[in-house]
């Protein structure tokens, strides 16, 4: 429902607000933080290891990035050193100040305080998971650089907070966060005890004392940063719905990205050299028998579909996978290290087992299970998406328009860069946006 100043006076209508704005977990704004499978065709008997090949090993499934990122990564260190900030804002004439205590005043934004202590907490920890890329001296000037960051991108949370507490009922505010409180306990202190990597509430609220903030300022800002985002969703004018023929339209100028490459799915039986002390004779024999017990079970079962290799996977194989019983998901042409996997999976027939390959860790027995051809995804299918992404990108110039208006308005003071107010306020945003 929209809210407008004429709500003053209509308290059963701000019931339903109050509601929504408690249900509601937006974005936070400005911060900165299948087809079945034709039975198994047998093989013979698998004969004698062949000669060593060349194959250079097999992709790992199972790596994953590691990403220990907190919030947003200290500002990267220059040839000399200096910290450099990631948005090219006039400095503050005054870039070599003492640190700034938790009780420092560092924003002013139209009426509203922001203490040091509101955002100190993120940037302690972002300097002490970087420790190790900031050198000593620097330390100092990188927690500034980080608070002006993280001031910056408490603006327009502040500036939509404000707002909305001029157009609502001041007694509707308390209501308001007390409904905040279950997605809090729920929904935030869950992920930041996981971003944090701690353990429980308790450590959470241990870790954020000892960066100089508490449960219930975090608390306070999560309230103020989910009404914002919500305030700012209402205030925004909707979107026009995209037409048939503008989406019609994208997916002609875009039709490359519509394109697939065939894929498989498969399953696999592996033995490690490295298990047989590197004794390939003896490695072959052990997965030529798997590879015939296999060929006995569907040879029995001739009507047997989809996996074959599950059990002994998960028994007697060496591969990523043995522990979902040899299974691999979609699989792209080329993906894999190993040339001679990466052939067979594109030209053995669905079911069909392959002879035995080398990779130079170990040898393997695959089965595809499923396969897709290269193709495009069709107008009808992709048009929902479309529809989706046309209209986003709509909403997003809707939300930045109405934005820029209240930063036009606004009354805004930062320690690191002084009066900020109106059109100065709304350049800066568009610059450190872009």
């Amino acid at each position: 429902m929209s809210i407008s100043k004429s709500n003053r006076d209509q308290p059963n209508r701000w019931k339903s607000t109050t509601c929504l704005v408690a249900a509601t977990t937006v974005a936070l704004v400005g911060h900165v933080l299948g087809v079945g499978c034709p039975r198994a065709v047998g093989q013979t008997s698998f004969a004698p290891p062949p000669s060593p090949s060349p194959v250079r090993g097999i992709y790992d499934p199972a790596q994953t990035n590691s990403s220990p990122a907190l919030v947003t990564p200290p500002p990267a260190a220059s040839a000399s050193n200096d910290v450099v900030e990631t948005t090219p804002i006039t400095p503050t004439k005054n870039t070599d100040a003492k640190p700034i205590a938790g009780g420092e005043i560092v924003a002013r934004v139209d009426g509203q305080i922001v203490l040091a202590s509101d955002v100190l907490w993120q940037v302690n920890q972002i300097i002490q998971a970087n420790l190790d890329r900031i050198p000593p001296k620097e330390i100092d000037k990188a927690r500034r650089a980080l608070l002006r960051q993280q001031v910056m991108g408490l603006i327009d949370t502040k500036l939509l907070y404000a707002d909305f507490r001029r157009n609502i009922p001041p007694e509707n505010i308390p209501k308001i966060a007390e409904n905040l409180a279950e997605p809090f306990d729920e929904n935030e202190i869950p992920r930041l005890i996981k971003v944090l990597e701690l353990k429980n509430r308790l450590e959470l609220a241990e870790r954020l004392e000892s960066f100089g903030s508490s449960l219930a300022d975090v608390q306070r800002q999560f309230n103020e940063r989910t009404i914002a985002g919500e305030w700012l969703r209402q205030k925004a004018p909707k979107p026009k719905q995209a037409t048939h023929d503008q989406m019609l339209e994208y997916y002609q100028a875009h039709l490359t990205d519509y394109d697939f490459p065939a894929q498989v799915k498969w399953e696999e039986i592996m033995v490690r050299f490295s298990r047989f002390d590197n004794d390939r004779a003896a490695a072959w024999r052990e997965i030529a028998g798997h590879g015939n017990t296999i060929w006995q079970q569907v040879a029995k079962h001739p009507g047997l579909r989809g996996p074959v290799f599950t059990e002994i996977a998960k028994q007697k194989s060496h591969g990523f996978t043995a522990d979902k019983g040899g299974q691999h998901d979609w699989t792209t042409k080329g993906a894999l290290r190993s040339e001679a996997i990466n052939e067979a999976l594109f030209v053995l027939d669905v079911g069909q087992l392959s002879n035995i390959l080398e990779s130079d860790i170990g040898f393997h027995i695959l089965r595809v299970l499923e396969r897709k051809t290269a193709g495009r995804t069709p107008f009808t299918v992709a048009q929902a998406e479309i529809r989706k992404q046309l209209e986003g990108g709509r909403t997003q110039k809707l939300v930045q328009r109405e934005l820029k208006k209240l930063r036009k308005q606004s009354r805004v003071w930062t320690v690191f860069d002084g009066d900020l107010s109106g059109p100065k306020l709304a350049e800066l945003m568009d610059r450190r946006r872009r």
